[in-house]
């Protein structure tokens, strides 16, 4: 459905001629009126030559942003995603479009999906959807019956249902462990998050894996401590032996910064001496950029740049080629590697 002036008389409560004296001379109606027609334009981001070019072409030059936010339902608490965001809305400027963004909360409790109105129209040309996590199949079906390309970012690459982009992280992985092995390091630990069949992100289970895999091809153990997740006494005493057992390791990886960050706030307090011991991890764009990390062993995930090729992706898709080349999974950057160049 348009967001046309019948619509919008509908949302504002009030007859479709009081719409139309209201884009002829805002005047012409009461205030109490105006407030309320003005609320609806604005929720809807409604411009009236805007939507007449968009009726007569069927194109709205704007495309979806489906981000899913578990929590809280006013705030993400995952900062890094708006890197996505950053990467997609600068692409679609270059080209005269714009990206809207429709949260969606999951309750991690109820396992229920609270949905907009956007779900309720075709407002937009194509979606670009962020996960960060678990996506409930009711938030699948939502976006499946407005029809439109669709591609995810960073989601679970077994789900058949939905196209997504992927970064290229077992190559990162298996290229900064070969390198580690290759300066002599043997006594590997990984320091991850507890995986379970409902797990937030399929990273915690992959990262892992591919770990130990690359291990035990080059007859290398791998030890392993994991955290649950959300919990900061689980975090807090698995790194506590961590600590304790630091001797065993010349290599920690850590699943992500952030658990390397709460290792290092706790190593001062516990007078954690990590002097013989590399620290690998991986790192979001904004994360990388911001705490300017003194720790090499990173691979940064620019998330900016898998939201650049997701515009590509939706705009190929929009012009017929379907590009599904612009699918392929895109690379991390290992700045170790890079300065050695």
């Amino acid at each position: 459905m348009l967001v046309n002036q019948t619509f919008i008389a509908k949302k504002s409560g009030v007859t479709q001629k009081t719409v139309s004296l209201y884009f002829k001379d805002r005047m012409l109606v009461g205030e109490k009126v105006r407030s309320r027609i003005d609320e609806v334009l604005c929720q809807y981001h409604y411009l009236p030559n805007f939507s007449a070019i968009a009726m007569k072409s069927d194109r709205f030059r704007r495309i979806g942003c489906v981000l899913l936010q578990y929590g809280s339902a006013v705030t993400s608490s995952q900062p890094h995603l708006f890197s996505y965001l950053n990467g997609a809305s600068v692409a679609l400027s270059q080209v005269g479009y714009s990206l809207v963004l429709e949260p969606v909360f999951v309750d991690l409790n109820t396992r229920k999906a609270t949905f907009t109105e956007f779900f309720s129209m075709r407002s937009v040309d194509g979606i670009i959807g962020i996960a960060g996590g678990w996506v409930p199949s009711e938030v699948d079906a939502q976006v499946a019956n407005l029809q439109l390309p669709t591609v995810w970012l960073n989601r679970n690459p077994d789900f058949d249902g939905a196209r997504t982009l992927l970064f290229d992280e077992h190559d990162a992985q298996v290229r900064l462990l070969e390198k580690l092995i290759a300066e002599g390091k043997k006594h590997f630990c990984w320091m991850g998050l507890k995986c379970s069949e409902n797990e937030l992100h399929y990273s915690r289970r992959s990262r892992y894996e591919t770990m130990r895999q690359t291990l035990l091809r080059h007859r290398l153990g791998c030890e392993a401590l994991f955290a649950d997740n959300g919990s900061l006494e689980s975090t807090r005493a698995t790194l506590r032996e961590l600590f304790r057992r630091s001797g065993e390791f010349d290599v920690i990886f850590f699943y992500n910064f952030h658990l390397l960050e709460q290792a290092m706030w706790l190593a001062q307090e516990a007078e954690w001496n990590r002097n013989h011991i590399r620290l690998a991890y991986f790192i979001s764009e904004n994360e990388y950029h911001s705490r300017r990390c003194e720790y090499p062993d990173a691979i940064l995930l620019e998330e900016s740049e898998l939201g650049r090729n997701s515009v590509r992706f939706i705009l190929s898709c929009l012009d017929g080629k379907d590009d599904a080349t612009l699918l392929k999974p895109f690379p991390c950057r290992i700045p170790a590697l890079e300065s050695k160049r």
